[in-house]
């Protein structure tokens, strides 16, 4: 039988450990070193902006694979995820889903309400993570939010952002969590009419290496639709699902409510 590998997780806090952190920023997202966020700023959010601003690892076999950082907010109720990286390795292992599941259980010990953070509105694998798996919400949409960066990732396509609210005590995320909703249909919504959906590509990644002009009409359709429905209309993102024949994703949109 295969060897079972041990996986831990904890608060980063070591110069040691926040040294490992350079290597995979340029790992996961090929930065350059303008861009890479140094030792001496995870070292002051572990030391001077806990608990709502903390460097969180992912240990396997006790070697960093992945890792959150967080910082406080004007609102005390609320923390921000500026980063969230998954060595290559070991992406598509659900680390990501278990590094912020247990930065919520955290933070539900520390009267916070809401944790906000931001993605690429055409990364499907991300939709479908942090609003159908974890029950986010889309709540605002920003053009060109980084200007250019030095991420290959990123390459090409200006860096357009949703806004996603986490928030983490409602029954949406708790039940979203626990898979007590059999989503066989996604446009169950119980107190709140759909509104509008809209597609993007499976896979942008992809297409970007492949047809950039694709991508880049992907982009600039999309931000007009998202900007349509978010921006100018107030609607917010609630569900994300995959449509493997059409090789899309879908986005569902509402009027805001109550769950």
């Amino acid at each position: 039988m295969p060897k079972m590998k041990h996986e831990q997780i904890g608060p980063l806090t070591t110069i040691d450990e926040f040294s490992e952190l350079l290597g995979l920023q340029k790992e996961v997202w090929g930065l350059a070193a303008a861009d890479v966020v140094p030792v001496h700023t995870f070292k002051a959010v572990s030391s001077f902006m806990g608990p709502k601003g903390t460097v969180l690892g992912y240990f396997l076999d006790g070697k960093i694979a992945g890792y959150v950082l967080t910082f406080p907010t004007s609102n005390p109720k609320e923390v921000h995820v500026d980063m969230i990286g998954v060595s290559k390795n070991h992406q598509h292992k659900g680390i990501g889903s278990k590094l912020l599941l247990a930065l919520r259980t955290i933070m539900l010990q520390h009267d916070v309400d809401t944790i906000s953070w931001t993605f690429d509105p055409l990364e499907s694998v991300n939709a479908n993570l942090y609003i159908a798996k974890l029950g986010g919400i889309v709540t605002r949409h920003f053009t060109d939010f980084y200007g250019s960066v030095s991420s290959p990732l990123h390459s090409g396509l200006p860096t357009d952002r949703f806004r996603v609210e986490w928030h983490i005590r409602t029954q949406l995320v708790q039940e979203r969590i626990e898979r007590q909703i059999e989503k066989t249909d996604i446009f169950s919504t119980p107190n709140c009419a759909i509104s509008a959906c809209v597609e993007i590509p499976l896979n942008i990644q992809d297409l970007r290496n492949g047809n950039i002009k694709e991508a880049l009409e992907w982009r600039m359709k999309t931000r007009e639709q998202f900007d349509d429905l978010v921006e100018k209309k107030n609607l917010v993102g609630i569900d994300f699902t995959y449509d493997p024949i059409n090789q899309k994703g879908l986005y569902v949109f509402q009027e805001k409510c109550n769950e």
